[in-house]
């Protein structure tokens, strides 16, 4: 265990090195550095310095969290409450180290904080006008986003949290306020441990430390929540509908999935998949279908404007247009009809995991899990986490190493929006190693399985 410390302290390191190499920043960024938090958009080879501080950030402790997974899941058994405990510290202090960045890589902060305000005076976030507030939240949001800026895609729920955050720190400055939306998303992080703990109830207890260690401890999804990304809010109400779910109140659990919509809508995702590995037991499945339905009723109806937004002003001026994904490589080799290739075999994938969940077999899952990753069109390293917890259902797979990793080579999608790196090879490059090493990890391991069970047998 004493091996985490590694990941807060290549953050604490890096950000050392961050503040270092801003301590005489180029003029033309100074625009940037006088705004509450200062996002790297564009800053050419500053950029790039930027980025490779965070990269060893998460290269650093990214081999420490192997390490700490590969001791974990050998090792002797351990002292649940005392582990869950030391994760628990070990990914407040990371989470402290990464706060401590002088530069975030994301503006979404700044949209959220502008949702909440927008709340608060009594405007509809879901519409996409151009505001006229004498708000300086709002007028931090519009110089990193424009004006209007983008529509609200999050839940009601989110929009509340927001809401109450920036109108409590409201005395307190912008950056303060928008600190606090990054703390509400690090303590979700962290409360993510004892719950996907508390889920993975009748697995090994080595095997539950070892998914506690790997949700609250992974560097990129450390990062992620520093940065104020609200995906971990979202995985913490699914982890809690599966511990209801998998206790004595499947019902319960289900409904709790499905309302993870209120706050991001792939949530209620997980409502279906778990649906699947329930179904032999047909009293459980038939109460995990009643709750999710109402759960899916009930949010449909509280998110109503959200759905406006998403009808009315997303789609219509929306453009699909896949980057740094399977279906970008599918798009450079066959146009659209690349792209209808690809998401042919992500169906495929699906079903075939859909196929293996049904028959009991939690691989399936993970199958699932890289299904969903290869047909995001445009992969950002926060939605990781979206399937991060799965690997630990069913660790020990190819599936589940190839997703831990995807969760880790997923740093590399900073880099355009960094560096201004925009051109061909450099997108190429970036997808490639997004999910082309995730890939030889699947395929390294498939071939290291054959060797072994198609060695000869050892000498009596």
């Amino acid at each position: 265990m004493r091996v985490i410390a590694g990941v807060p302290l290549a953050f604490a390191g890096a950000a050392l090195l961050c503040r270092l190499w801003l301590h005489r920043p180029p003029a033309v960024i100074a625009a940037d550095l006088a705004q509450p938090i200062p996002v790297v958009t564009y800053w050419h080879g500053l950029g790039a310095v930027m980025w490779f501080a965070l990269f060893l950030a998460v290269a650093v402790g990214g081999t420490c969290y192997i390490l700490a997974l590969r001791d974990t899941l050998a090792g002797q058994a351990l002292a649940p409450r005392r582990a869950i405990v030391t994760i628990c510290l070990a990914s407040a202090a990371a989470l402290v180290a990464a706060l401590a960045f002088p530069v975030i890589f994301s503006s979404d902060v700044y949209a959220y904080g502008a949702y909440g305000a927008m709340a608060a005076h009594g405007l509809d976030p879901y519409t996409h006008d151009a505001l006229h507030l004498h708000d300086p939240l709002v007028r931090a949001a519009i110089w990193q986003w424009g004006n209007p800026p983008p529509v609200c895609v999050y839940g009601p729920l989110f929009v509340g949290i927001a809401h109450l955050a920036v109108t409590a720190l409201r005395g307190f400055g912008v950056a303060i306020q928008l600190l606090g939306l990054r703390v509400v998303a690090s303590l979700a992080l962290v409360a993510c441990a004892p719950l996907l703990y508390a889920a993975l109830r009748g697995f090994p207890t080595r095997q539950r430390v070892a998914a506690a260690i790997g949700i609250a401890l992974n560097p990129v999804a450390v990062w992620a929540c520093a940065e104020g990304h609200n995906d971990a809010l979202m995985l913490a109400v699914v982890l809690l509908g599966i511990v209801l779910m998998r206790g004595s109140r499947p019902a319960l659990g289900a409904f709790v999935i499905a309302c993870s919509s209120l706050v991001k809508a792939p949530g209620i995702a997980a409502a279906a998949v778990l649906a699947l590995y329930v179904w032999p037991t047909k009293w459980r499945f038939a109460r995990v279908i009643a709750g999710a339905a109402i759960g899916t009723a009930l949010t449909a109806l509280i998110a109503l404007p959200f759905e406006w937004g998403v009808r009315n002003v997303l789609v219509p001026h929306g453009h699909y247009t896949p980057q740094f994904s399977a279906q970008y490589l599918g798009s450079l080799i066959g146009g659209d009809a690349g792209i209808a290739l690809v998401l042919v075999a992500v169906g495929a994938i699906a079903l075939v995991g859909a196929r293996i969940t049904l028959a009991g077999k939690r691989e399936g899952f993970a199958l699932l899990a890289l299904a969903l990753w290869l047909a995001i069109p445009n992969p950002y390293p926060w939605y990781a986490l979206w399937i991060l917890p799965v690997a630990f259902a069913c660790i020990g797979t190819r599936a589940s190493w190839a997703i831990l990793v995807a969760s880790l080579t997923i740093v590399f999608r900073y880099i355009p929006d960094a560096t201004v790196a925009s051109d061909g090879a450099t997108n190429t490059f970036v997808t490639l190693c997004e999910l082309g090493i995730p890939f030889a990890v699947y395929a390294f391991r498939q071939r290291a399985q054959n060797a072994v069970t198609s060695a000869p047998p050892g000498n009596p």
